[in-house]
């Protein structure tokens, strides 16, 4: 099944990472006009990110860094020296609203594994523009929280998802302690699930693997749609909406609950 982009309809509602500048042109072809640059310094798991200075004004910025005193000092004046750089930005740590809340841009939440019911989403966009939806859910639980709030929710369509991220050093002490040879980036299996791992300077990141293909979700009315084109070109991505990619991908949990979330009461949603 393919997924044709209509440019009327999709138009600047496609939020995607961007790999290197040169993709633009293609991306745009395939209907694709906003793009979202990994900060240089403050992003983990992107085997491509951007300089300030190389990102044109207006744009928006990624950052999903878990920042110390030192990250939260170093944004402040990079987001003070470059106001008009940003549109937006889309960040999964929470401390990092103290910094943006009064500024002028447009705020979007990507708590990975936490964006999982209306009530925590609902206080959540007190406080930013849009939130990520988590992949952790099924999609008739995502139904019903577009159904509540489909003008203010993101949709993660299409991309390797994250799985974890730790601060520390994982594949450098790994292959360390067993004397082997260094290899970044890295597909392990562990218990059945494959991972594609990466580290940098700011830690280790894991991906679930294989590609999450969502691109179903496109159909519902949501305020964005995002994909994660890391480690993905561009025609990985033009075959993946075509239908006809020869990559390996999954849907996730969108037809099958996770094994780990928790359960509430009768009431809990």
């Amino acid at each position: 099944m393919g997924f044709q982009l209509v440019p009327g309809k999709m138009k600047n509602r496609i939020l995607i990472t961007l790999n290197k500048e040169e993709d633009i042109k293609n991306l745009k072809e395939l209907g694709i006009n906003t793009y979202v640059y990994p900060l240089e310094g403050f992003c983990v798991g992107y085997p491509n990110t951007f300089l300030i200075s190389k990102i044109p004004n207006n744009s928006y910025i990624l950052i999903n860094r878990i920042l110390d005193n030192k990250g939260i000092d170093d944004l402040k004046e990079l987001i003070n020296n470059n106001i008009n750089k940003f549109k937006g930005i889309i960040f999964d740590d929470l401390g990092i609203l103290q910094i943006i809340k009064d500024l002028k841009m447009e705020k979007i939440l990507y708590l990975s594994h936490f964006n999982t019911n209306k009530k925590s989403i609902n206080i959540y966009l007190k406080y930013v523009d849009s939130v990520i939806v988590s992949t952790d859910i099924t999609k008739k639980e995502i139904e019903e929280i577009i159904n509540y709030l489909p003008d203010k929710l993101t949709l993660f369509v299409l991309g390797y998802v994250g799985a974890m991220y730790s601060r520390r050093h994982l594949l450098d002490n790994y292959t360390k302690f067993h004397q082997i040879p260094y290899q970044n980036e890295l597909n392990i299996t562990n218990t059945n699930h494959d991972f594609l791992v990466m580290e940098n300077e700011y830690g280790t990141y894991f991906y679930h693997n294989p590609v999450f293909n969502g691109l179903e979700l496109l159909e519902l009315p949501a305020k964005y749609f995002f994909i994660n084109s890391a480690f993905l070109s561009v025609q990985d991505i033009k075959e993946l909406l075509e239908g006809t990619s020869k990559l390996e991908t999954d849907t996730g949990f969108l037809y099958q609950e996770t094994i780990f979330k928790l359960k509430g009461g009768e009431n809990n949603d």
